[in-house]
């Protein structure tokens, strides 16, 4: 693979870049989408760009749905994931039907947003944030819960962002289903990285972000819901891009979008997609298993490089079962740490561990200079 002709298609900061399950480093391709399809029509036309504009975010929404195997009208654009799982998750709680569910389950790992989000609903809808300890892909553990009975949804993380354990999605979101729960995914740590497949899932929603891994920045997140589940949920906060006329200005008459976008909201932001939009197609161009593979070869080759004393790592035999980031500690983080620096490596640590993403711009050269700093 040819990485010296895919790191220029990057504006990468110096040093080596292994930030990726952070904030993906800004493409060339995006920094030109923003001038020709946001900046451009707003100079030209003022408030009449609008229609140019929404056909960026379209065009958004029908990358984000070649990205995940989904359809467009089942994606719907969102600032972030907690914006989007709040709410999906209070349009859930406010059937009639889910009356008597109040808990919902997600792993001890799970990303800290998304608990708070179940946390701060919890006096308007009553709910219950419900943790599971251990193996995140215990079938036995994430059983035990559900055969308690009341859960509205279970949230499964694809890649968890301390650990890279990736889920086994297929059976958890049948078990899930076996039981009568929602079954909803955060696909933030992988996407781009790892394979996501929303019908192979059969999962009712999904919540990403593009900040990560699709190197889109911040501002550009979505959701995806299952086309047969759209009509049925009525979001709360709406607003007028909810409608489906935003431009319709009847203040008398709500029709629900009907499709995911009734769960748009008021006026939204264009430029995060119009940007995240050029960073998407360009994995696309790319390919997600390409850059999967780049990225286990680079692990691989890390991984054999390093010394013994480096304790907390994944045996090769793992790193099928793991998302894009190396999660590493040893002995002596403070020394390790300091070489990592002198080495210009950009990284960050979470207590005992180092995190590591080794991209498409990366090459093995990159893999041996982070090995070298724990020799």
């Amino acid at each position: 693979m040819n990485t010296k002709q895919y790191a220029s298609y990057f504006h990468l900061p110096d040093g080596i870049y292994a930030l990726a399950h952070s904030v993906g480093p800004l493409p060339k391709v995006s920094k030109l989408a923003l001038q020709e399809h946001y900046l451009a029509p707003w100079e030209a036309l003022g408030g009449d760009a609008w229609p140019k504009w929404l056909q960026s975010v379209d065009d958004f929404c029908t990358s984000v749905a070649s990205l995940i195997n989904a359809s467009a009208d089942e994606i719907c654009p969102q600032p972030n994931l907690a914006s989007g799982f709040s709410a999906y998750l209070s349009a859930l709680a406010k059937l009639p039907k889910n009356k008597s569910k109040q808990r919902v389950l997600m792993h001890q790992d799970a990303f800290a947003s998304m608990g708070f989000v179940v946390t701060g609903l919890a006096q308007a809808y009553g709910l219950e944030l419900v943790l599971i300890q251990g193996d995140p892909n215990s079938l036995d553990a994430w059983d035990k819960e559900l055969a308690k009975g009341n859960v509205l949804a279970c949230l499964f993380t694809h890649v968890h962002s301390n650990t890279s354990i990736k889920s086994d999605l297929v059976l958890l979101v049948e078990l899930a289903k076996s039981h009568s729960a929602y079954a909803l995914v955060d696909i933030a740590q992988s996407v781009g990285v790892v394979p996501v497949d929303s019908k192979e899932w059969g999962a009712d929603a999904i919540f990403g972000s593009c900040v990560k891994w699709l190197c889109g920045g911040p501002g550009a997140g979505f959701m995806f819901i299952k086309a047969s589940h759209i009509n049925e949920l009525e979001p709360d906060p709406i607003g007028w891009f909810s409608h489906q006329n935003p431009f319709e200005f009847d203040i008398n008459h709500y029709a629900p979008a009907n499709n995911a976008k009734r769960f748009w909201g008021g006026t939204p932001s264009v430029a995060p997609y119009v940007s995240a939009c050029a960073s998407i197609n360009m994995i696309l161009e790319i390919g997600v298993e390409n850059i999967a593979k780049h990225n286990t070869d680079l692990k691989r080759r890390l991984l054999n490089s390093l010394p013994n004393y480096v304790t907390i790592k994944p045996n090769e035999a793992e790193l099928s079962g793991q998302g894009g980031s190396l999660c590493i500690g040893c002995d002596d983080m403070e020394k390790a740490a300091e070489k990592l620096n002198e080495a210009g490596v950009r990284y960050d640590r979470r207590g005992d561990i180092f995190r590591l993403s080794l991209h498409i711009m990366n090459n093995f050269d990159d893999a041996d200079v982070i090995a070298r700093c724990f020799i």
